[in-house]
């Protein structure tokens, strides 16, 4: 019995056990194939949106093709679109996002598209339409009727308040600009900042984002074109973010405060449909012609500023054609779906009803966002009176302030820009049920009332339909055409090229690299590269007009500024606060039989002859000290008794030493062929660095240096094998009391202070301030831009040298390029009484030369006056 009873359950549990194992078998199908369901194919497009209110019409976007389900073709198969938002504080940010791929497409103004296409790689791929068809739009200067009466031409212009769109807007910026540089009506006073330019022409005046760092790079705009401007939050005044950016804004800012507005042509008739301007009548205001004519609105195809392409829809160039065509389909698609031609009705909708996150479904609020009761500017239609919508908040602040508006009738428009600086803010705390409401009627080119108080949301209002751009004019400069020259013009200058004459071929290369560095930042005057074959021949090529600048010693600027009038203007810092250096006298803590009292004999490093700190300042004062025999000012021919071996790079030049050429002086230098002992960074010891590098590896016992030589070259800062294993606890400095010092303390222990490296360029009768100004202004933007001490083979660094060469056109110690005053801008009176002095002992016969030679041109001025009468 027990064994039967034993069996039976056996039976039963394997019956369970074949049953459950053909469930899980079942189960686990199943789950595979839902598994391994290959989703449809899908093409997501992230949208950029710049505040609350775009983005509430972008998501209002989303559930309406949620809804719709639009597909675009992808080869043989068909494409579902899913559309995502992303939102950043402005166009800028979209720009970089697009570049990074974080967005996918966003739409730009024709001078946005110039900065996105030249600075983060974006590409045109379809174009806003308008009206009647034209893919463009008029640019009109507004004002209002029966006012600047004085201004008949544009040159009364001058200091009026003008009200702007913003800094990077073509209509409302660039196309004005460029028109009235070009007509010579305003001067260019920063060839490359046309904020200060315009700041300078017109009053008091509100044009956003002037202050920012792209517009304002070395960082001394002024702020008087932002003083029209009203924002009041932190970070927000004169930005994208303060009520009077845009072209909405520059309208708000005529109305308040402003005499004249840069706009676009369909501008004022939009604004004049919405609430916020009802009572405004267009005949209150008027077009200011560029021949000083005043003309109504309407006539603004013969009464405007030029033509203006209509925004674009970009994407990163990174994006494959066969992508681009897919977006551009979805485009098409969407502005057949979503115009004002083609609006969804939801009556007729036969799809199945949809429903939220918790199946509820979604109805409309036909009371409140009812399609018909508004026109597409967000109008009331059907109502008497377009005086019912009174000013929603009181004033922010007092009208008197600025003095009475007659221009705004029974004081209809009286806004409160607090209120719309957070209209939009006030929206944050919506429910995400409320956003559906908006796309049962969703319009592209819709967007006040129904998303806020902002206008021109992710599209044009006055838009009505999506262009493609074929694929040869997916290129910023194609798409703008004539407008991208425009452009250009607003970064004229009056100097078109500035040459730099430079000594070497490794100066030539990083002159090169430096040129297309300024080129990519369109900093003007152009930059172009002259070799000369020494400083002398440099100097020559400046006084012929060969070349422009050149970047020269102490010494050489002594010598430039007495036998061929040049004048230095742009000197170099160092870490000192004065553009200065001390001369130091630096031998190894090794050799401690090295005394500065007593060189005879030694072997020496000079960084050139008649150098400041290798040659002029050590050798006067062995000289003046009496441990040299000056031989009548000979000074190479006291070195060459003296020292028993040296390198001084250009001893045996005819260039610098017209006299009996002394071998010994070039004994410890290191060039191989033509360029042994050649005074330019083809020596590998000529400069200091490499006056430094005699002295470590190549046999010299002192080195005559600038005090910074011996912190470049020790502790491992550099990867050159004989500066590795340098350390600043090897070397000293010799002091002129015959004692010691550790390296950095030059303060106590040097042979006197020189100025620093100076920027060189014509003077005399050739002098040209225009031109010189043009030169300060080229230098101090490319020292904002490329004034970083780090470099790589991605970049480049002004103030640094490619390996193995060191102060290649500049100090590698230089830190900042300071502007001489002009009071200083003559040789001697930058150089300074000690170094006229020391110059004098090394070399008394140039200056007896140019003294002789003044004497001779005063005496025969005085023939030729005699003569004459």
């Amino acid at each position: 019995m027990f064994i039967s009873d034993l069996s039976y359950l056996c039976y039963q549990l394997s019956v369970v056990f074949c049953v459950l194992t053909t469930l899980s078998a079942q189960l686990y199908r199943e789950t595979n194939e839902i598994e391994n369901k290959i989703p449809p194919n899908e093409l997501k497009i992230v949208w950029c949106t710049i505040n609350v209110n775009e983005t509430k019409k972008c998501e209002a976007f989303m559930h309406a093709n949620e809804r719709d389900q639009i597909k675009v073709t992808s080869g043989t198969s068909r494409e579902t679109i899913k559309i995502d938002c992303v939102q950043a504080a402005n166009k800028d940010e979209c720009m970089i996002m697009l570049d990074e791929g974080t967005a996918t497409m966003t739409t730009l103004d024709a001078g946005e598209m110039f900065v996105g296409g030249r600075y983060h790689s974006l590409v045109p791929i379809a174009q806003e339409v308008m009206e009647g068809g034209f893919n463009y739009y008029y640019s009109v200067a507004v004002v209002k009727a029966g006012s600047l009466s004085d201004v008949t031409t544009m040159h009364n212009l001058r200091g009026k308040r003008a009200c702007f769109a913003g800094v990077e807007t073509y209509a409302g910026w660039m196309l004005p600009i460029s028109t009235l540089m070009s007509d010579g009506i305003m001067d260019v006073i920063d060839c490359n900042n046309h904020v200060k330019t315009a700041s300078s022409f017109f009053g008091p005046s509100c044009a956003v984002n002037c202050l920012n760092d792209k517009y304002n790079p070395i960082g001394d705009n002024s702020d008087k074109l932002c003083k029209l401007c009203v924002g009041e939050i932190p970070g927000r005044w004169c930005t994208d973010a303060d009520p009077f950016a845009d072209y909405s804004g520059a309208f708000r800012c005529l109305l308040d405060k402003g005499e004249i507005a840069f706009l676009k042509h369909t501008t004022i008739p939009e604004l004049l449909k919405s609430r916020e301007f009802a009572g405004l009548q267009s005949e209150q205001f008027e077009l200011l012609c560029k021949d000083g004519i005043k003309r109504p609105l309407s006539e603004y195809q013969n009464c405007n500023w030029g033509i203006v392409p209509s925004d674009a829809i970009v994407v990163s160039s990174a994006v494959l054609f066969d992508k681009r065509k897919e977006y551009q389909e979805a485009l098409q698609a969407f502005a057949e779906r979503y115009s004002q031609q083609n609006p969804r009705e939801s009556d007729n909708d036969q799809r199945e009803p949809q429903f939220d996150n918790f199946g509820n479904r979604i109805v409309p609020d036909q009371d409140q966002y009812n399609q018909d009761q508004y026109d597409q500017y967000g109008q009331r239609q059907n109502q008497p009176n377009s005086n019912q919508y009174p000013a929603r908040y009181p004033q922010r602040f007092k009208r008197q302030n600025y003095g009475q508006d007659e221009y705004r009738p029974n004081n209809n428009y009286n806004p409160d820009y607090n209120a719309y600086r957070t209209d939009y803010e006030n929206d944050r705390n919506s429910t995400r049920e409320r956003d559906y409401k908006y796309y049962e009627h969703f319009n592209l080119f819709e967007s006040s009332p129904r998303y806020g108080s902002h206008g021109n949301l992710m599209f044009q209002d006055a838009a009505r339909g999506i262009a493609l751009v074929p694929e040869h004019l997916q290129t910023y400069e194609a798409f703008l055409g004539k407008a991208h020259e425009i452009i250009m013009q607003v970064r004229s200058c009056p100097v078109n090229t500035m040459t730099m004459c430079v000594t070497s071929d490794v100066e030539k290369d990083k002159c090169v690299k430096m040129k297309t560095a300024l080129k990519a930042q369109l900093l003007k005057p152009e930059l172009d590269c002259y070799k000369g074959h020494s400083q002398i021949h440099c100097m020559q090529a400046i006084r012929g007009g060969t070349a422009d600048v050149a970047v020269l010693d102490a010494s050489d600027v002594y010598t430039a500024g007495l036998n061929y009038e040049l004048v230095p203007f742009i000197s170099e810092v160092y870490n000192l606060e004065d553009p200065d250096y001390y001369v130091v006298a630096v031998a190894k803590e090794s050799d401690p039989d090295t005394e500065l009292t007593y060189l005879r004999t030694k072997n020496t490093c000079h960084g050139g002859i008649n150098t400041a700190a290798g040659w002029v300042f050590p050798l006067a004062f062995l000289i003046s000290n009496g441990w040299i025999r000056p031989y009548g000012c000979n000074s190479i021919r006291a070195a060459a008794e003296y020292f028993t071996k040296s390198c001084v790079p250009g001893a045996i030049s005819t260039e610098y030493n017209t006299g009996v050429p002394y071998d010994n002086m070039c004994d410890l230098c290191h060039g191989s062929s033509y360029r042994y002992c050649r005074r330019d960074a083809s020596e590998d010891y000529y400069g200091h660095t490499g006056a430094f590098r005699c002295l470590v590896e190549g046999g010299g016992q002192v080195a005559f240096v600038k005090h910074t030589t011996v912190f470049e070259n020790t502790g491992g800062k550099k990867r050159e094998w004989w500066v590795r294993d340098n350390l600043m606890e090897d070397f000293e400095l010799l002091c002129p009391d015959g004692t010691r010092a550790e390296t950095n303390e030059y303060r106590k222990c040097n042979l006197g202070k020189v100025k620093a490296n100076a920027i060189v360029t014509r003077g005399g009768y050739a002098y040209n301030e225009t031109h010189i100004d043009a030169y300060i202004n080229l230098f101090m933007y490319a020292q904002r831009f490329y004034g970083r001490k780090t470099a790589d083979e991605f970049s480049f660094s002004m103030f640094t040298s490619e390996p193995p060469y060191a102060d290649l056109i500049f100090q590698d110690a230089t830190t900042q390029l300071k502007i001489i005053e002009p009071s200083k801008r003559y040789y001697s009176a930058y150089l300074g009484p000690d170094f006229m002095r020391a110059r004098r002992i090394v070399d008394c016969h140039a200056a007896g030369s140019a003294t002789v030679a003044t004497i001779a041109l005063t005496l025969l001025s005085y023939c030729l006056i005699i003569i004459v009468n």
